[in-house]
C-alpha cells in the first residue's frame, strides 16, 4: 500500500507542471513584421567623408549627435606608439556609425604607461550632422 502511495506522489509531482493537453505556443509566436526600409530612406556617411575641425564652425547650421571618443593603446610595451592618424581614422569611423558628417572640436592626448596599460593616445571629438548643405 505504502508503495501506491508513494507512486501516486511521485506521478502527481513530476506531472503537475506537465503541458499535455495544453496549446501554449509562446516560442512560436511570430513577432508582427516590421516593412524593411527603401534604400531611398538609407543615408549612411563613409569615415572617409566626415571631416575635421579643431574649432567650432560658423558657416554652417549643424545638430549635435553627442561626443565621440577613441583610445589607442600599445599592444605590448616592445610595440610601436599609435599614430594621430590612427586615432582620427578611428574617430572617423565611430562618427559614421552616429550618421555624422563631421567632427567639431577635435582634440588628442597622449596617456602615459600606469600600472594598468601602456603608452596610447586619447581622442575625442563632438560629432555633428549638418542641417542644411
Amino acid at each position: 500500500m505504502k508503495q501506491w502511495v508513494a507512486m501516486l506522489i511521485c506521478l502527481g509531482f513530476f506531472s503537475g507542471c506537465s503541458t499535455i493537453g495544453l496549446n501554449f505556443n509562446f516560442w512560436s509566436q511570430k513577432a508582427p513584421e516590421t516593412p524593411a526600409p527603401v534604400a531611398s530612406e538609407i543615408k549612411s556617411t563613409l569615415p572617409t567623408q566626415v571631416l575635421l575641425y579643431d574649432l567650432d564652425i560658423t558657416d554652417r547650421p549643424y545638430a549635435s549627435l553627442g561626443e565621440v571618443s577613441v583610445t589607442l593603446t600599445k599592444l605590448n610595451p616592445w610595440g610601436e606608439e599609435p599614430t594621430k592618424e590612427q586615432v582620427e581614422a578611428k574617430l572617423k569611423e565611430e562618427a559614421a556609425k552616429k550618421g555624422a558628417d563631421a567632427l567639431i572640436y577635435v582634440r588628442y592626448t597622449k596617456l602615459g604607461a600606469s600600472w594598468n596599460r601602456v603608452s596610447g593616445i586619447e581622442g575625442k571629438a563632438q560629432a555633428v550632422k549638418f542641417t542644411r548643405y
